[in-house]
């Protein structure tokens, strides 16, 4: 192994003993597996793909539009799913550091 490769190894390996990834980690498993998460994500989906089709209903579109908000906000107020966000920032944040390193 040459010296590159050793040092990405040595790089890697402190990545992924920092703590914050070890938490978005364990975090990212349980948001992938929170059913109740889950469920809002798709209904969210689906209110945003009823609002796009029915755009020039306004009946229709504003009513989806209700059920998209409500369902954001539940989510957006899941003490698990704000967790793993600010984490995912912090996260990116230190890769953002660590490319800029490298450069």
């Amino acid at each position: 192994m040459d010296k590159i490769e050793e040092s990405l190894q040595k790089v890697k390996k402190e990545l992924f003993n920092n703590p914050s990834v070890k938490e978005y980690f364990r975090l990212k498993d349980i948001v992938k597996n929170d059913k109740s998460i889950n469920k809002l994500n798709k209904e969210i989906k689906l209110h945003q793909k009823l609002m796009c089709q029915n755009k020039n209903n306004d009946e229709i579109y504003f009513k989806e539009k209700e059920l998209y908000e409500t369902n954001l906000k539940l989510l957006e107020s899941n003490p698990i799913y704000v967790n793993f966000n600010e984490i995912k920032e912090e996260v990116n944040s230190l890769l953002v550091e660590v490319r800029e390193a490298l450069n």
